[in-house]
């Protein structure tokens, strides 16, 4: 997986650097256990000084990621139908977390629930980034209601809002679609 985006949003935030590279190392991680068995995971990086609240199966206390047999159980929950909430201190918040959020015109409807889910949930909380493994299609870094990467896009549009910038040029409102997936 390309999570090249993930890491410069990381090297972007006030995090020291050794954290932002411990964070990048347990993403990566599970990413690439989700992908070598085939299965979707999502994964929310909250990055605020304190966790948002997410429904789900929230641990107390968290579990320490940087130790590697908690790192291992949670390559397992993965597997598990929700999310997993890794906060900025590298702990594992939650998992089974269930991502809500009002519906807007970003979304596509194609990508199915995790894609969206995780649109609608950072399109509302601040300071998070998701990350989208999904079974068959490429992985997605998302913050702020958009998706920062994508395989199948020019670079040039990562990161560009295609339907404010249309909408600013034609003066008429916009939805855009991706019908490449």
């Amino acid at each position: 997986a390309k999570l090249v985006q993930l890491e410069e949003l990381l090297l972007e935030t006030d995090l020291d650097r050794s954290d932002c590279y411990f964070l990048y190392k347990i993403v990566v991680s599970l990413v690439h256990h989700s992908q070598q068995r085939k299965h979707g995971c999502t994964v929310v990086l909250d990055l605020n000084n304190t966790p948002v609240h997410i429904s789900g199966q929230n641990l107390s206390p968290p579990l320490n990621l940087r130790k590697p047999h908690t790192l291992k159980m949670t390559k397992s929950l993965a597997k598990v139908d929700g999310a997993l909430h890794i906060g900025a201190d590298m702990h594992l918040h939650g998992f089974a977390c269930l991502l809500d959020g009002r519906s807007f015109a970003g979304e596509d409807l194609a990508r199915g629930a995790r894609y969206n889910s995780a649109l609608r949930f950072t399109a509302e909380h601040a300071n998070i980034i998701v990350v989208v493994v999904s079974s068959d299609r490429p992985v997605s870094i998302i913050r702020s209601g958009v998706a920062l990467s994508a395989a199948n896009v020019h670079s040039k549009w990562i990161n560009t809002d295609a339907a404010r910038l249309f909408a600013a040029a034609t003066g008429c409102p916009v939805h855009v679609l991706n019908d490449a997936d």
